[in-house]
């Protein structure tokens, strides 16, 4: 059963990023939805912060879980086509579905630079689905192997998604680096973390070039 344990992490990890970006959206909706409601706004506020923790903690475990599996894959030896399949899905679905939950919110409360957050997050969830299809219809079922920029890009993915959640679970931290009462309360760190998703949706296009670009021969 120890063998299969790799394959586990990565399926823990793709179960769990729908429950990621319901979680966060939720976290990020309650307070825009409980304001026209002063007297139970601060239940409302603390059903958000709740919200957030949960978010926050599912979605360190599903990150970590990507660190393990690898690790787990290696000290057992094992390497399965499923699981280097369902692996770069897994990740895709991690990271897109917070980020389109992210975007939806952004335009519902009118935050500046939305339709760039909104921009960013379609690049990436697009480049990642068709990515998803080529590998799935190449002929072996795998297409080419993850590239070592590739695995950057899901790196400063994972960034751009913990953003959001690991400050909408922590209030504390982000009024003491003077962002206000939340995540977008600041607009220079808004600016700051939607450059950021534009840098990564910029490298995402280019990782897809590098994909369909076809080997120079010898």
């Amino acid at each position: 059963m120890i063998k299969h344990l790799p394959n586990a992490l990565t399926v823990t990890r793709f179960v769990l990023a729908p429950f990621v970006a319901y979680a966060l959206y939720i976290a990020l909706s309650l307070p825009l939805d409980a304001a026209s409601e002063p007297l139970t706004y601060p239940e409302r506020l603390a059903e958000a912060e709740n919200w957030a923790l949960l978010a926050a903690g599912l979605f360190v475990f599903a990150a970590l879980t990507d660190l393990f599996d690898g690790m787990a894959a290696r000290a057992l030896k094992t390497d399965s086509k499923f699981g280097r399949i369902l692996d770069p899905i897994a990740d895709k679905a991690l990271v897109g579905l917070p980020l389109l939950a992210v975007s939806v919110h952004a335009y519902r409360a009118d935050w500046p630079f939305w339709a760039a957050i909104a921009a960013g997050s379609v690049i990436i969830v697009g480049r990642d689905s068709l990515m998803t299809i080529l590998r799935l219809t190449a002929r072996d079922g795998e297409g080419a192997r993850v590239s070592s920029l590739a695995k950057w890009k899901t790196a400063l993915e994972l960034v751009c998604v913990g953003c959001p959640v690991l400050l909408a679970a922590a209030p504390a931290i982000v009024k003491t680096i003077g962002a206000g009462d939340g995540f977008a309360a600041s607009p220079s760190l808004l600016m700051g973390w939607t450059g950021l998703l534009g840098a990564t949706a910029a490298l995402s296009v280019l990782t897809a070039v590098q994909y369909l670009t076809p080997p120079k021969s010898s």
